[in-house]
């Protein structure tokens, strides 16, 4: 479809976040960038609204001497509320500190009281939270989003008719300075803030804007919290930047994502691949009730055929089904926050809905690389993205080893944490990643694993978890797994062991099939057939020796990875039944 270079669009340049919103309105004037549910209908905030919100309340911060270097917190929903306070915060000067709104309350008072938040911006919930835990010396004012407002707590509007009044001059940021600290919610259980600048987070929206192909025209679904770095630079800044609309997502319910896309002609989404998996296995499961799972079958290998030859029939050949389900404006999809499985990737685009990758860190800003529409690889997670480099340092035989990125897109370090900022760089300047990867010949990226989640056999054989749980996670009868080293019995090396989280509602239909109601040790014996017979894809080193059923869904992060150090103790002091 042409070479990669041919299809970069010229983007607007880089330049402070404060200046996003002031730029994007005299360009798109009364055109909505929001819409969000009010009880009756999606009601639409338009971007010269939007700029007259931004502006009284940074004029308000103002008044209250917040300038350079203060740090001031955001915790919330998706809510434009959450996006005035961000934007506003930008253009005093001062640090935005983006809160996790799936923490429990002592992780929020860790966040802030590390980061020494002067002032925190919440709906009415969080607030509630926060006035439950130790007192934060440095914070100065509650400032509540909801007119139900807790006790000592100012409201929103308030502060922008206040702010209405004023009249004053913003100051001039500069793209070195320091923009936003976003705390990670690593799978390691470790949180460091990270500290990312004007220029690291705006150069990549900037390139952003040349791979993904949007414009005005499109509207956005928000579902991912924006307070991670995927969803803030990809689903709230870019769109922004582009002067697209953006949907704010009831819930991450099926029903709710679905109406918001059909009510205000959603073309673009961007969510992990957990999200995309779930849809994947719905669309299968309603096929196979309806006893139309042939026919797709069918449909599928007409359009495989097509691609052959350059056709794309997906869109024609499941117009009907795609409307019927909801997706019919859709164009794009993007994902990002860990691997995709290629059999979902294949699926949506043969629909007809481009499915694109990304790859990246909070470190990143996020986006490091991506797979443009043009040259989709299911395998990889793309090509880097312009103006960043990548390499694989400390490769084995077969080319995997670390992958470090240098860019323009490169945290500046951790906050108040110089020790941890020397250890993520090589002594020439590259961020380690501390994801195992290898770079093909097409310089597309690989990602095989997590460093840290190696686990090494008796044999001496490093084996990737990632690996084995990509094919036990394409199981109809798994819904989720994790996949551990514990210590052999004797001997040094670990033997590989299994959590897996069955599909209950596969699991209940294949044995109402057979007209029997399952027991526990039915399920058990169900999932020990199905791992053998998933193994014979793997090497005999990479084989799992014993596993056990989990009951409940795995606790994850915000990105929707799981929290692997919960678990890592859960077979070791257990048995499992051994495969």
């Amino acid at each position: 479809m042409g070479s990669y270079e041919s299809h970069l669009r010229d983007d607007r340049g880089v330049f402070p976040l404060s200046e996003l919103i002031d730029k994007s309105a005299n360009d798109f004037g009364d055109k909505p960038v929001f819409r969000t549910w009010d009880g009756e209908e999606y009601a639409p905030l338009s971007y010269t609204t939007l700029r007259d919100r931004v502006h009284a309340l940074a004029r308000w911060l103002l008044s209250q001497g917040i300038g350079k270097d203060d740090n001031i917190a955001v915790l919330g929903e998706n809510r434009h509320e959450w996006a005035a306070s961000y934007l506003a915060i930008q253009m005093t000067g001062a640090i935005v500190v983006p809160v996790d709104s799936m923490l429990p309350a002592p992780g929020i008072r860790h966040v802030l009281s590390d980061s020494g938040a002067k002032i925190i911006f919440a709906s009415s919930r969080f607030l509630e939270i926060l006035a439950e835990v130790e007192n934060i010396p440095t914070l100065e004012r509650w400032i509540c989003f909801d007119k139900e407002k807790i006790e000592n707590s100012l409201y929103l509007e308030d502060l922008i008719k206040e702010g209405q009044k004023l009249d004053m001059a913003f100051p001039k940021r500069d793209l070195e300075e320091t923009a936003a600290i976003l705390y990670t919610s690593g799978t390691t259980g470790h949180s460091k803030g990270v500290m990312l600048t004007n220029k690291n987070i705006m150069s990549n929206v900037a390139s952003a804007s040349r791979i993904f192909p949007i414009g005005p025209e499109d509207t956005f679904l928000s579902i991912l919290p924006v307070h991670h770095s995927f969803e803030a630079t990809t689903g709230f800044l870019l769109p922004m930047y582009c002067g697209c609309c953006i949907t704010f997502s009831k819930s991450l319910k099926r029903n709710d994502i679905l109406e918001g896309i059909s009510s205000t002609g959603v073309t673009m989404m961007v969510g992990v691949p957990l999200v995309y998996e779930k849809m994947h296995a719905g669309i299968l499961r309603g096929a196979r009730k309806k006893g139309k799972e042939k026919l797709l079958k069918y449909l599928f290998k007409v359009v495989a055929v097509g691609e052959k030859v350059g056709l794309d029939l997906g869109k024609k050949l499941f117009k009907s089904m795609l409307e019927n389900a909801g997706f019919g404006t859709v164009k794009f999809f993007i994902s990002g926050g860990g691997p995709l499985d290629p059999e979902t990737g294949i699926f949506f685009n043969r629909l007809g809905i481009r499915l694109m990758q990304g790859y990246g860190l909070t470190e990143t800003s996020p986006v490091a690389h991506a797979t443009p529409p043009w040259q989709l690889n299911h395998i990889c997670v793309g090509h880097l993205i312009p103006g960043v480099e990548h390499k694989i340092i400390n490769a084995n035989d077969q080319g995997v080893g670390e992958v470090c990125l240098k860019g323009p897109n490169i945290f500046k370090g951790y906050y108040k944490n110089e020790e941890a900022t020397k250890e993520a760089f090589t002594k020439d300047g590259w961020f380690k990643t501390g994801d195992l990867g290898i770079i093909h010949k097409d310089d597309f990226l690989q990602i095989t694993g997590r460093e840290k989640a190696m686990l090494v056999t008796a044999g001496g054989k490093n084996v990737y978890p990632e690996e084995i749980e990509f094919y036990l996670n394409r199981n109809e009868f798994v819904a989720e797994s994790v996949v551990m080293g514990i210590p052999r019995a004797k001997g040094m090396g670990d033997d590989i062991a299994a959590l897996i989280h069955p599909d209950y509602e596969a699991v209940d239909l294949h044995f109402e099939k057979i007209g029997k109601k399952p027991t526990s040790e039915d399920i058990h014996q169900l999932i020990k057939g199905e791992i053998k017979k998933i193994q014979v894809n793997l090497a005999d080193y990479k084989r799992i020796k014993t596993f056990r059923i989990h009951q409940d869904e795995f606790q994850k992060t915000t990105k929707r990875t799981v929290k692997r150090f919960l678990y890592t103790g859960d077979m070791v002091t257990v048995n499992g039944d051994s495969v």
